[in-house]
């Protein structure tokens, strides 16, 4: 869903990272990413989507911040809507919320070598050759986790996807084109905590998780 608003046929379908950064602010918010200066055009979703983002990018702080103390030489960040870069400035998506290793500065940017978990927010907009696409980037780049989360009005789901070699037991003569590819390895519907044991083992509470239209937990909270 686009916002009606604007005139997408006037967009340009090509920027530089300077151009990108030059665009005024609601336009900016516009862009999903680059690829190698191709624009990718944001859906937006429902608001329930938005605040989807925002708590997994809490419970994923929350929960690392929980066993940290007990991780030695381990730093991870959590945030939403924040770009990671591929092959240059030119070619970058903004995942709806992310897990990464701690940068030196918060002026650095997040390269996808740092990222550990991609995490987006699926909405009826999102096409199959979008997220297929998508998803194709994250698994060149080598991030190893990408969750995928499908609110609805009652629920939400959330599937765990892991990065895995293409598999050897398959027919003669067949060759993947990829030689990686993420497989679910964990689902939840809102029973129970959401709980596994990888990046590093968490438990998140699925009343952090939950949305009711109404009430008091609301993004950010």
């Amino acid at each position: 869903m686009t916002d009606p608003s604007i005139d997408h046929s006037r967009l340009p379908e090509r920027l530089t990272w300077e151009e990108f950064v030059a665009l005024p602010e609601e336009l900016a918010q516009l862009v999903e990413g680059l690829e190698h200066g191709r624009v990718i055009w944001a859906r937006t979703g429902p608001r329930r989507n938005q605040r989807a983002a925002v708590r997994f990018r809490n419970a994923l702080e929350t929960a690392w911040s929980e066993i940290s103390g007990g991780s030695p030489g381990q730093c991870y960040e959590a945030d939403s809507e924040q770009p990671i870069f591929f092959t240059g400035k030119d070619d970058f998506l903004k995942p709806d919320f992310i897990l990464y290793r701690c940068l030196p500065t918060d002026e650095d940017d997040v390269p996808a070598a740092s990222v550990v978990i991609a995490g987006e927010v699926l909405s009826p907009s999102n096409s199959v050759l979008d997220m297929a696409r998508k998803t194709q980037r994250y698994a060149e780049a080598g991030i190893p986790w990408y969750w995928e989360v499908e609110p609805s009005k009652e629920s939400v789901r959330v599937r765990i996807n892991a990065l895995l070699p293409a598999s050897e037991h398959r027919p003669a003569g067949v060759t993947p084109l990829r030689p990686y590819h993420y497989e679910p390895v964990a689902s939840w519907e809102g029973a129970g905590d959401l709980a596994y044991h990888l990046p590093f083992p968490f438990r998140i509470p699925a009343a952090s998780l939950a949305y009711t239209p109404g009430s008091s937990n609301q993004a950010g909270g």
